[in-house]
């Protein structure tokens, strides 16, 4: 399997191989664009229906009237050993900063990854500068904030950083939402923190009994699981200081990856 990301540019109604976004696009000047991470598993793609859905939502608010602009159905071709995640972006197009989208482009990066390597826990610490979502935490591509929180993380050591906001509330982790358990109850940041409603995120609150709950993000000592969700790591329990894996979130795990819904 190779481990070079693929590239594709939607034009004509096609994808066109190799091909890459020009420097005048506002997704390279200013990270105008909104995106989605699909887990590629053997070559399909993994819970496409919602990862489009969500997609077409963001890009009507942020990029209209780009919402039309998105693949539809229609993905680059991948290949039968093809595993990792697909990145679907649908960007501002050209124009100066406050333009009108008028000219949207599609464009799509596979990334490969090797199942394996992915590990059954991880470690994560609490970012130590608050942060302030964008657009009510809608998936945009201006990543900056969280890969310098992600970076710091495992600079020190870490897997994942954790994120809160300036009232202290844990919302997520750098890329991914987050679930924790206080007194058996399965509990995750709510939507009105301005927390992403990730795929594996509403799967889960789907299929479980999961309630929303603001928590200080320092005072984690009631918390006795803590785990992320996103589609490339399914669900990930965490190390973090006292907190430890437990039977909930490794539970889900196996759950996860046993419905083979993540790469």
């Amino acid at each position: 399997m190779s481990t070079a990301p693929r590239a594709w540019l939607r034009e004509n109604g096609g994808w066109t191989p190799g091909a890459a976004l020009p420097v005048t696009d506002r997704a390279v000047r200013y990270g105008m664009a909104v995106f989605e991470t699909i887990g590629i598993r053997s070559g399909q793609p993994l819970l496409l229906e919602e990862h489009l859905a969500l997609l077409g939502e963001n890009a009507a608010t942020l990029l209209p009237p780009a919402g039309h602009a998105g693949p539809g159905g229609a993905l680059p071709p991948l290949e039968p050993n093809d595993n990792g995640v697909l990145r679907l972006y649908i960007t501002a197009g050209d124009g100066a900063p406050t333009a009108p989208v008028s000219s949207p482009r599609a464009f799509a990066l596979f990334e490969p990854h090797d199942p394996a390597a992915i590990p059954d826990e991880q470690t994560a610490c609490l970012h130590p500068e608050p942060v302030s979502p964008f657009a009510h935490g809608r998936k945009t591509a201006n990543y900056w904030m969280n890969c310098a929180a992600q970076s710091a993380a495992q600079a020190a050591g870490f897997d994942h950083a954790l994120l809160a906001d300036h009232h202290g509330h844990l919302l997520s982790a750098a890329f991914g939402n987050v679930f924790f358990v206080i007194n058996g109850e399965l509990l995750t940041p709510p939507l009105s923190l301005a927390v992403r409603a990730g795929v594996i995120r509403t799967r889960v609150m789907r299929s479980h009994a999961v309630h929303e709950r603001e928590l200080p993000a320092a005072r984690l000592d009631g918390v006795t699981e803590l785990f992320l969700t996103n589609s490339r790591l399914g669900v990930m329990p965490l190390h973090c200081g006292t907190i430890v894996p437990g039977p909930v979130g490794r539970s889900l795990r196996e759950e996860i990856l046993r419905e083979k819904i993540v790469p």
